[in-house]
C-alpha cells in the first residue's frame, strides 16, 4: 500500500526526471508547470524558482502554446505571492493571466484565473467579489472534464459563504461537492468544512459524526494522511467536550497513522496536543514525555527544512526569498491610504492658493509702470517658486512625521492665515516657520482604526479562529491576543491600547480563565492548536 505522501513524492521525482530528459522547450515547459503545481503546497521556494524559469523561457517564444504556458505560470506565481502577502504582485499576475487566457480563448486557464481571483478577494474580505469570481469559475469548469477542479471551486465558494455568515448557502455548495463524482479525498475535505460549521455552532456531536465518517472514507481511500488528521479532529472535539479519556485513544490512533507515513509535521502537532491533554488529566509524567517527543519532532522538522534549502542551492537553483519585505509591505496600508487622501486635499488647496495669489498680483502688476511691472513680475515668479518649494517641503514633512489629524487641520488654518498677509516677505517668513513646526511635530497617539485594520490584515487567520472557537471573548480581548501573536510584550501592547502594563497583564489572566489555559501553557499556541 502506497501512502499519499509517498505517492506525492513519487510523482514529483518522475516529473523531475522528465524535465531533465526533455529534448524540446515545449515538452520541458509542460513538465515544469506540472511539477510546480505538485510542489505548490509543500515547497514554496523551489516552486517559485521553477515558475520564474518558465517565464524566462516563454519571454522569447511566440505561439499559442507558449502564451498558454505563460498564463498558467502567472496563475501559480500569483498563488505564491498571495501566500507571502505580496498582494499587489499577486493581483497583477492574475490580471495579466486573465488577459492572456481570454485572448487565447483558453477555457482551462480562464477558469483557473477566475478561481484564483475569487480566493484573492476572499482573503481581502471582499466577499461579494469573491463569490462573483468563484461562480464564474464554476460556470466555466462545468464545461470541462476536470471534476476535481470543479469540486474545489464549489468547496471554496462554500467556505466564502461560511465566512460571510451565509450558512445555508455554505451547506448547499458542500452538498454539491459531496454529490460530484470527485475523489474521496475532496469529499472528506468538504465534510471537514461542514464539521467546522457544526463546531462553530457548538454542535459537537454532529461534528464528531462527520469526522468519524471521514475516518471511514480515508481508510477506504487508503489515505493515511487524511486518516491521521480525522483521528486528531475527533480527539480535539472530545477534548472540547471534556471527555478526556475518550479523546486519548483517538490521539493514539492519529499518531500511529502519522508514523506510518513519517509525517513529522503531523506528529509534532499530535504530540503537543497529547501533552496538553495528559496535563489536563493530571497525568503529568506522561505529559512531560509527550512534550519531549514533541520537541524532538519540532527540532527534526527545522533541521529537515534547512537541509532541503541547502540541497536546492547545490542543484544550482537560485535562492529567491523576500519574505520579510513582503510581510512588511502591507503594514499600515489603511493608514497610508488615508494619509494620501489628506495630502491630495492639501495639494489641491495649495494649488488653489497659488492660483488665487497669481490672479490677485496680476491685477496689481497692471497698475505699475513698465519698469516696475518687469521687476514685480520677476519677484512674483520667485515668490511662486518659493511657494511651490515650500508646498513640497510641507508634504514631505507630513509624510515623514506621520502627522495626526489635528496637526493637519491646524496646518490648513495656518495656511489660510498666511494667505491673508499682503507683504511677500512676511508670507515667506511665515511659510518657513510653519515648515519648521511641521518637521518638529511627532505623532504620539495610535489611530485605533489603523490598529484594527493592521490586525485584520496580518492576523486574519488567527482572528477567524478567535471568532469561531472563542465567541465569548470581548473584542478588546481578541485584539490583545492578536497583538501577542506579533511578538509584542505587555509594555508595547499597553502603549498601543492606551492602557497600563498591569491592566494588560490582568486582561491576559482573565482570558486564560475564560478559555481554560493555565499559566504554564503558551496561550497563543493553545488557540492555534484548537483549530486543528
Amino acid at each position: 500500500m502506497q501512502s499519499y505522501a509517498q505517492s506525492h513524492d513519487s510523482i514529483a521525482n518522475q516529473l523531475k526526471d522528465k524535465i531533465e530528459n526533455a529534448t524540446t522547450d515545449s515538452t520541458r515547459l509542460r513538465f515544469q508547470i506540472d511539477l510546480a503545481k505538485q510542489l505548490l503546497a509543500s515547497n514554496v521556494d523551489t516552486t517559485r524558482i521553477i515558475l520564474k524559469d518558465v517565464l524566462r523561457t516563454v519571454k522569447t517564444k511566440k505561439g499559442v502554446y507558449y502564451q498558454s504556458a505563460k498564463a498558467a505560470a502567472l496563475n501559480y506565481l500569483g498563488i505564491l505571492d498571495t501566500k507571502e502577502s505580496k498582494t499587489e504582485e499577486a493581483l497583477a499576475s492574475y490580471l495579466e493571466a486573465l488577459d492572456l487566457s481570454q485572448n487565447l480563448q483558453d477555457s482551462t486557464n480562464i477558469g483557473l484565473t477566475f478561481h484564483n481571483l475569487g480566493m484573492f478577494y476572499r482573503r481581502q474580505k471582499e466577499y461579494n467579489k469573491a463569490k462573483q469570481y468563484l461562480k464564474k469559475s464554476i460556470h466555466i469548469k462545468e464545461n470541462l472534464v476536470d471534476v476535481e477542479d470543479l469540486a474545489l471551486s464549489h468547496h471554496m465558494l462554500a467556505v466564502t459563504y461560511y465566512q460571510n455568515k451565509q450558512l445555508d448557502s455554505c451547506r448547499f455548495h458542500i452538498a454539491i461537492v459531496k454529490d460530484l463524482p470527485c475523489s474521496d479525498l475532496r469529499k472528506s475535505k468538504a465534510n471537514g468544512s461542514l464539521a467546522l460549521l457544526y463546531y462553530s455552532n457548538k454542535e459537537y456531536d454532529k461534528a464528531i459524526q462527520i469526522y468519524k465518517e471521514n475516518i471511514s472514507i480515508s481508510k477506504k481511500a487508503k489515505d493515511l494522511n487524511e486518516l491521521s488528521v480525522s483521528y486528531l479532529n475527533v480527539a480535539v472535539l472530545y477534548n472540547a467536550l471534556q471527555q478526556y479519556d475518550t479523546a486519548v485513544p483517538y490521539l493514539d490512533s492519529a499518531i500511529a497513522e502519522a508514523k506510518k507515513i513519517k509525517n513529522n509535521g503531523l506528529l509534532r502537532t499530535q504530540y503537543y496536543s497529547k501533552s496538553n491533554l495528559n496535563e489536563t488529566r493530571g497525568a503529568y509524567e506522561q505529559a512531560l514525555q509527550d512534550y519531549k517527543i514533541y520537541k524532538m519532532y519540532n527540532d527534526s522538522i527545522n533541521n529537515t527544512e534547512k537541509t532541503k534549502r541547502i540541497t536546492e542551492l547545490e542543484l544550482n537553483y537560485k535562492f529567491d526569498k523576500e519574505k520579510q519585505a513582503s510581510e512588511l509591505r502591507l503594514e499600515n496600508e489603511t493608514s497610508k491610504k488615508q494619509l494620501y487622501l489628506l495630502l491630495f486635499v492639501i495639494a489641491t488647496i495649495l494649488g488653489g492658493i497659488i492660483f488665487w495669489l497669481t490672479r490677485k498680483n496680476a491685477k496689481q502688476r497692471i497698475a505699475l509702470s513698465n519698469e516696475e511691472l518687469a521687476t514685480e513680475q520677476l519677484e512674483k515668479v520667485k515668490a511662486e517658486l518659493a511657494l511651490v518649494t515650500k508646498e513640497k517641503e510641507l508634504k514631505n514633512a507630513v509624510i515623514e512625521n506621520s502627522l495626526r489629524q489635528e496637526v493637519l487641520s491646524k496646518t490648513l488654518g495656518d495656511i489660510k492665515e498666511i494667505i491673508k498677509l499682503e507683504n511677500e516677505k512676511e508670507r515667506k517668513t511665515a511659510l518657513q516657520s510653519l515648515s519648521a513646526s511641521l518637521l518638529s511635530e511627532k505623532a504620539t497617539k495610535t489611530n485605533i482604526t489603523d490598529l484594527k485594520s493592521y490586525i485584520d490584515t496580518v492576523s486574519m487567520d488567527f482572528k477567524v479562529i478567535l471568532d469561531n472557537k472563542f465567541p465569548d471573548l470581548k473584542e478588546k480581548e481578541k485584539e490583545l491576543l492578536c497583538l501577542m501573536t506579533l511578538g509584542l510584550n505587555a509594555t508595547e501592547i499597553s502603549k498601543l491600547q492606551n492602557n497600563t502594563v498591569s491592566a494588560i497583564k490582568s486582561a491576559r489572566s482573565r482570558i486564560r480563565k475564560k478559555i481554560g489555559v493555565d499559566s504554564k501553557q503558551d496561550i497563543i499556541e493553545f488557540i492555534k492548536n484548537s483549530n486543528i
